[in-house]
């Protein structure tokens, strides 16, 4: 047997100790970090995100090397294929130019997918994000005083709606959230269902023979019987937030302050689809309670004066309602709140407003500005 000197041997084990060791060079107990390759092709336009109106035409330029061959390009939309343009398009000089039009679209953030399929295999992809506008100018209202009714003054206003000649109301903060039925021409409160002082109340509406109301920041809410108030059921849903909350006829439609608006099954709470709400110069912010008035959502946006209609369909907004200065000045108290609750009364066409703390409910008709 062969003697090693002690000092070589310790020398090896030293430095196959040291070999073995996490960061000594070896990749054992650390993240391997691989890099993407490089692009073979280039999208040059659009070269970044963009804002545009719906309806536009989006110019898109691609660059391709000449030892590139190209079988075909997809072009996706809110992923959804769009077009599909033959590699036989591709001019002498390597480009691809070629126009998507964007009609019938919706409002809001989507993304644009450029897949590029090579001849004998391989694809390689490009995106950019595309914000959509509304097309529309929306329609300038203002108002006319119709009628005035008593509103309880202590009834911070989250929801409002006006059924077969009965007024339904919630209310909300912490300690004093409720469901209401009110009678319109005296303001008397003829039923009351507190919710447990831990609950902020939200938005309400009434579909079929069930009332339904959110809260605030706990993400449940309660479905009762119109009639006794019963609670039926407790739901829970997953937006951040509840704001407003109305129906149309099969879907409640919920806000969460936001200015996306959401389509839920009214038996699951679940969110069957959404909108983002635009008009023609950016997103209309702050969404709190809805109303479903002829087949178009109104909603009210929180900390302004401006009520908005709205195509539950693409999120245009249609039209803007001012109803700045509808609470005279003699009538506001330093606790009065913001403008907050929108009822329509289906059967008489009476369209009626109020606000937190407010100590009217007015019935008012709208007409075009100027």
């Amino acid at each position: 047997m062969m003697r090693i000197p002690g000092v070589t041997l310790l020398t090896i084990l030293m430095i196959n100790a040291l070999s073995c060791s996490p960061g000594n060079g070896s990749s054992e107990g650390r993240p391997v970090i691989s890099s993407k390759p490089e692009r073979i092709t280039s999208l040059l336009e659009p070269a970044s995100a963009i804002t545009i109106p719906l309806g536009e035409e989006i110019r898109l330029k691609l660059a391709i090397p000449d030892s590139v061959e190209v079988d075909s390009v997809g072009v996706f939309l809110g992923g959804n294929l769009q077009r599909t343009i033959p590699g036989s398009s591709v001019e002498p000089n390597g480009t691809l130019e070629f126009i998507l039009t964007t009609e019938g679209g919706l409002t809001g953030k989507s993304g644009l997918r450029v897949r590029l399929f090579f001849a004998g295999g391989g694809s390689e992809n490009h995106s950019r994000q595309i914000t959509f506008l509304s097309n529309v100018v929306p329609v300038e209202y203002s108002y006319q005083m119709v009628k005035e009714y008593p509103h309880d003054v202590a009834a911070y206003t989250q929801g409002l709606q006006y059924v077969d000649g009965v007024l339904y109301e919630g209310t909300g903060n912490y300690g004093t959230s409720s469901i209401r039925r009110v009678t319109l021409e005296t303001g008397e409160v003829d039923k009351i269902r507190d919710l447990d002082q831990s609950l902020f109340g939200e938005g309400i509406t009434v579909l079929g023979e069930r009332i339904y109301q959110l809260t605030y920041k706990s993400q449940v809410g309660f479905i009762y019987d119109k009639e006794s108030f019963q609670e039926i059921q407790k739901v829970y849903y997953q937006n951040r937030e509840g704001w407003g909350l109305t129906n149309n006829g099969e879907e409640l439609i919920m806000s969460d302050g936001t200015n996306i608006i959401y389509f839920l099954d009214p038996e699951m709470f679940t969110i069957n689809r959404q909108i983002e709400v635009y008009h023609n110069v950016g997103p209309a912010n702050s969404l709190n309670e809805l109303e479903y008035i002829n087949g178009k959502i109104w909603a009210n946006r929180y900390f302004t004066d401006e009520l908005v209609i709205i195509d539950p369909e693409t999120g245009i907004v249609e039209g803007r309602i001012n109803l700045k200065g509808i609470l005279k000045a003699n009538l506001r108290k330093p606790t009065t709140d913001v403008l907050n609750g929108i009822a329509w009364d289906d059967d008489g066409g009476r369209l009626f407003v109020t606000g937190k703390f407010w100590p009217r409910i007015f019935e008012i008709r709208i007409r075009e500005s100027g």
